[in-house]
């Protein structure tokens, strides 16, 4: 009989404890929530920005090795290249076709749509123009304008800006391309073209 009312005890005594420390949870789980902030109720009647409409990057998903085997191979000859020896510096703004500054300000004013962003780091020449034909391809699909990144050659030998003058004499020369122009005064880096409308037919 005594060793029963001990077992009880015991058992009395393990269930306080439970108690006590399920209590103890409860007051910390309670002191976290307390202090979590509500982020909006303090934002109160600040509202999220509108998600901005921004220009995809072209991305040439051709890995560098195929990519070099396939101009090796020559399966790219309608494509349009420029000679890589000319020591000219190409302008910084360019336009053809009769609309001369007209198509200028018109890229810079902001109101043509970007379709999509090029970035050419880390391409040879070569390359650059190869991707360059890709990507005129992909604007022409779905507007007129695009971004080109080539950089503003000061990681070049004797600092000169080879893949920067590459590229706008490709700009230069290709049928249809219209006009480029550095986005602003600031950034040499890159070029926004304005490329020849495609009209096309409707289906009848």
């Amino acid at each position: 009989m005594e060793d029963f009312k001990q077992l009880l005890k015991g058992l009395g005594k393990q269930a306080q404890a439970a108690q006590a420390e399920q209590k103890q949870r409860e007051q910390e789980a309670a002191q976290v929530a307390a202090e979590e902030v509500d982020f909006a109720k303090e934002m109160g009647a600040v509202k999220p920005l509108k998600q901005q409409n921004r220009a995809p990057r072209y991305v040439d998903k051709t890995p560098p090795r195929l990519r070099q085997q396939r101009l090796e191979e020559g399966d790219k000859d309608h494509y349009f290249y420029v000679s890589q020896e000319a020591d000219d510096t190409p302008p910084k703004q360019y336009s053809k076709g009769g609309q001369g500054r007209k198509d200028i300000d018109k890229l810079l004013s902001g109101k043509l749509r970007i379709i999509s962003t090029l970035d050419l780091h880390g391409y040879s020449q070569e390359e650059a123009q190869e991707v360059l034909n890709e990507f005129i391809e992909y604007i022409r699909q779905y507007g007129v304008c695009g971004e080109i990144i080539h950089g503003s050659g000061l990681g070049s030998r004797g600092f000169a800006p080879v893949l920067k003058n590459t590229v706008r004499r490709w700009l230069m020369q290709h049928p249809d391309v219209l006009a480029y122009t550095e986005p602003n005064g600031n950034n040499d880096g890159a070029v926004l073209i304005l490329l020849k409308r495609v009209w096309k037919e409707e289906s009848e």
